[in-house]
């Protein structure tokens, strides 16, 4: 499956990418790289996630209407987790 995952660089995101990953599908990350906590950390695990021929990300706010529908538009999903 393709699989959109909003938030791949955060706790939650990222552990659920990295399994669909393994189990076989696409994943699209879809992420903000806000500074609520550390960036760098997002930034490594995009980069954990991005060795995978299987991962793709896009950077964006959800309230950008345009990047969400490129990340949408790129990896035309079976389904978005939000």
């Amino acid at each position: 499956m393709r699989i959109l995952v909003t938030g791949t660089a955060g706790f939650v995101g990222f552990h659920l990418a990295r399994r669909l990953i393994a189990d076989g599908h696409m994943v699209v990350g879809f992420d903000g790289m806000t500074p609520y906590y550390d960036v760098r950390l997002k930034q490594k695990r995009h980069d954990i996630l991005s060795r995978s021929n299987g991962f793709r990300a896009h950077i964006g706010m959800l309230e950008d209407k345009d990047a969400l529908g490129r990340a949408v538009e790129d990896c035309q999903p079976d389904i978005i987790v939000h």
